[in-house]
């Protein structure tokens, strides 16, 4: 590996852990009745702290489908997702806030 492919990779490094070190997102208050949940993330799939069924980690504010091998589309139970959690040892803290840096970290 060149010199300059090595400090720029160094760079990267430096500015993902400069990221980590940020405030920790804040989710908004709930409204009255409304359905919340934590975003569960596992080693190998996602689930939806409400209803335990599989979703999707990125691009969704809410659980509204059922991912996996066969995705069922309406098939989530509608909860609006708070924060988010690890499901499993393997799962840090550092990789939940790379996945969802918009949701905050529940004590896991």
């Amino acid at each position: 590996m060149s010199e300059s492919r090595s400090s720029s990779t160094f760079i990267e490094l430096v500015e993902q852990f400069a990221r980590l070190d940020q405030s920790p997102a804040t989710a908004p208050e709930p409204g009255a009745g409304e359905l919340t949940a934590t975003l569960l993330v596992g080693d190998f799939e996602s689930s939806c702290g409400n209803c335990r069924k599989a979703t999707l980690v990125h691009g969704v504010d809410r659980h509204t489908d059922i991912s996996g091998w066969d995705e069922k589309p309406g098939g989530g139970c509608g909860a609006r997702f708070t924060d988010i959690a690890s499901a499993s040892r393997a799962v840090t803290a550092a990789h939940l806030r790379q996945l969802r840096p918009d949701l905050p970290l529940r004590a896991h």
